[in-house]
């Protein structure tokens, strides 16, 4: 039988919206010494918010005004296995204290790589540096140096995390290619995503990796540590669960709206995206049309984030000027 402790989490933000909290467990607790962001059991009978609540004030003794939902891990240790429900909290009162004996830090997000997390905890860690504009490479790009110019662009913009989704491989640069992409993606403290499979992460010196449906369907667990991002591409319910199955960190829905790369392929309009969103509780990105005006209406219809590529590659405006 499967009996997962769930436990309630929370991300919570300070006033400025750049550091979050996190706490360091005691020795009397499993995992001491590793740092976690602070939480704990849901009790029987108990709600989440409830439950998230109570615990933030018995351990650091502020109020949770408001909480949204981030996303769920389900995470097997050696010893227990457990089901973590996150939360971000950016709506609080009080002075957090250390009422556990524990010890506090506020730090930032792009830091927190540099403490020791559980591993299930890693999921959230990289979760959190999702950006909510994500862009995509073209399937084939003759001209390297334009694609390696356009992505530089992206991340000086602003956008952090950018895909490499080449259909083809078989150029002898393509390794060349992934090395200057990644290290003008750690230059300007962004996130490489290749579009391929758990293999790549041995590889190339990447972030993570992005799974097209068909590929996704091939796997029963996470093909991936959570040191990485995993992404994958649905369509639908059944692709959709079996992404959270995997733990996986987002994914795309498309095509949201009508698209010049693929006219053959139906949009699904935003009400049916929001449909199918409601089925998982990861962070959804919108694909299929989109550009960076799209996204105050994208979170409105329960998305994360938006994806982009003919708004990047097929447009003659300055990726920064878009982004205004």
């Amino acid at each position: 039988m499967d009996i997962r402790i769930h436990v309630a989490v929370g991300i919570i933000f300070n006033p400025d919206k750049d550091k979050v909290l996190i706490t360091k467990r005691t020795v009397k607790q499993h995992l001491a010494g590793y740092w976690e962001f602070p939480g704990g059991k849901v009790e029987k009978n108990e709600d989440v918010v409830s439950a998230l609540s109570r615990e933030l004030y018995e351990e650091l003794g502020i109020f949770v005004n408001s909480a949204k939902k981030f996303t769920t891990i389900s995470y097997d240790y050696p010893d227990k296995k457990v089901l973590l429900d996150v939360w971000k909290i950016e709506d609080w009162h009080g002075e957090p204290s250390s009422r556990e004996n524990q010890e506090l830090n506020w730090i930032k997000i792009d830091n927190l790589k540099f403490y020791a997390f559980p591993e299930a905890n890693k999921h959230i860690i990289q979760s959190l540096s999702l950006s909510r504009i994500y862009a995509i490479s073209p399937e084939s790009e003759k001209d390297y140096s334009h694609l390696l110019s356009v992505a530089e662009e992206c991340f000086v913009s602003g956008i952090k995390l950018f895909q490499l989704r080449f259909k083809s491989r078989t150029n002898n640069n393509y390794a060349d290619l992934v090395k200057k992409l990644g290290d003008l993606a750690k230059k300007n403290n962004a996130k490489l995503i290749l579009n391929g499979t758990h293999l790549d992460v041995k590889r190339y010196n990447i972030d993570g990796i992005h799974l097209k449906s068909k590929e996704l369907m091939n796997y029963e667990n996470r093909p991936i540590s959570g040191d990485y991002i995993l992404g994958a591409s649905c369509h639908n319910e059944k692709e959709l669960i079996r992404a959270e199955k995997l733990n996986a960190n987002y994914v795309f829905i498309s095509p949201v709206l009508a698209t010049t790369s693929h006219p053959e392929k139906n949009a699904i309009g935003w009400d049916r995206f929001f449909e199918l969103s409601e089925k998982v509780e990861l962070p959804v990105y919108a694909l299929g049309g989109m550009t960076p005006a799209d996204l105050n209406v994208a979170k409105k219809y329960n998305a994360y984030g938006v994806a982009m590529i003919g708004a990047i590659w097929n447009s003659n405006r300055a990726i920064s000027e878009m982004l205004l």
